[in-house]
């Protein structure tokens, strides 16, 4: 028999199975902390992508004249500009017009005559300031519309992210109407 077996009583085996133990406990919260990150990261994405359907979707809306006859709609957006699969469906709620401020004649005076909203608020497009001698606080006969569009956008299906975006919109009107 060996007279050293009988001293050592095992120690570095205690030691070295701590160390395994710390060691492995640094790898789960390493595994922990990454999974997190993703998860982080993909929530972002997909408000990201939430936000930019919805306003694809309010962009289409305001690209007729909604202002005649507004209407609710459901619109389909592709965000990977693949038009046979839509990523997300928005719902955009009926315009909302908040209020109609009128133009004054100095205010328009003031405008470039290239702006074709500003047109028909002219005598006649041609001429600068046609129209409109002099400059004054008097209200033109056109007027600007203040409206509000909601788009929600509710993926249930794939990131359960709801996002609802406000735009609010300015449209030159002609004549007195309201909202």
């Amino acid at each position: 028999m060996n007279p050293c077996a009988s001293t050592q009583r095992g120690a570095a085996l205690f030691i070295s199975l701590i160390m395994l133990v710390v060691i492995t406990l640094f790898v789960l919260s390493a595994i922990n902390m990454s999974t997190v990150n993703l998860r982080i990261t993909a929530n972002s994405q997909a408000r990201t992508e939430g936000v930019a359907a919805a306003q694809q979707a309010i962009e289409q809306v305001i690209s007729k004249d909604f202002t005649v006859a507004p209407q609710a709609a459901t619109v389909s957006v592709s965000l990977r500009n693949d038009q046979t699969k839509t990523d997300y469906t928005v719902a955009v709620a009926t315009p909302t017009c908040l209020n109609a401020v009128p133009l004054t004649q100095a205010e328009l005076a003031n405008r470039d005559n290239s702006d074709p909203d500003d047109v028909a608020c002219r005598a006649s497009g041609a001429v600068q300031n046609s129209g409109i001698s002099p400059a004054s606080d008097i209200n033109a006969i056109c007027r600007t519309q203040q409206w509000d569009v909601n788009a929600v956008v509710d993926d249930a299906t794939r990131s359960a992210a709801k996002v609802s975006v406000h735009q609010g919109i300015a449209r030159r009107i002609e004549g007195w109407k309201t909202c």
